[in-house]
């Protein structure tokens, strides 16, 4: 299900940009008021409530799938993943979690993510779950970052532009990676909507 936050989204807006400050999350949740939808007015009702200090894990619970975010199994993106109603963290789990490449690939694809400003690994390899790594920075920051570590999957990422892919393409050096190119664009690189061949 596509996030309600599309409705309010305009085309050109960066929603990691637009929803940096607090007054940008109140613009936003105004955008939302504006809309007929119980969905969209329920998602104002938590920007409000978590920006006034109060969790408001009723209304994430029952409202979280009507606003395009999926209940993963293993709680993967939970309540407390959320700050002034908008997500602020990811956490990627393992494959020791069921849902982790479910929950990866939303994340990578999902209107909803664009707020996160830190990524972090979570494995339980060495006994309970722990956080084993972050990265901070704007959601298009992390990816990059992702990907210069040899994470080719954030390539399906819609806000990375034609433009980019086909820069990255052009200046992928085989002996330097992996995986071929051609690999690389039919894993991954296809998958972005973005991507015109």
């Amino acid at each position: 299900m596509e996030s309600v936050l599309a409705c309010v989204i305009h085309e050109a807006e960066n929603l990691s940009e637009i929803s940096a400050t607090i007054e940008d999350k109140e613009l936003i949740a105004a955008r939302l008021d504006a809309l007929v939808s119980e969905a969209a007015k329920s998602r104002v009702a938590f920007i409000r409530r978590q920006l006034h200090g109060d969790a408001a894990e009723d209304l994430f619970q029952q409202w979280r799938e009507q606003w395009g975010i999926p209940v993963f199994r293993e709680n993967l993106v939970s309540i407390s993943d959320f700050e002034n109603g908008f997500m602020w963290r990811f956490r990627d789990h393992t494959t020791s979690w069921s849902d982790n490449q479910v929950a990866q690939e939303w994340f990578l694809t999902s209107l909803e993510a664009q707020t996160i400003t830190q990524y972090e690994f979570w494995s339980c390899d060495n006994g309970p779950e722990e956080c084993i790594d972050k990265v901070t920075g704007t959601y298009k920051q992390i990816l990059e970052k992702l990907l210069a570590e040899g994470v080719y999957e954030v390539l399906i990422s819609p806000v990375f532009t034609d433009e980019e892919l086909k820069d990255y393409i052009e200046q992928y050096d085989e002996d330097e990676q992996d995986f071929s190119i051609e690999e690389v664009i039919e894993d991954y690189i296809s998958q972005n909507p973005n991507f015109v061949t």
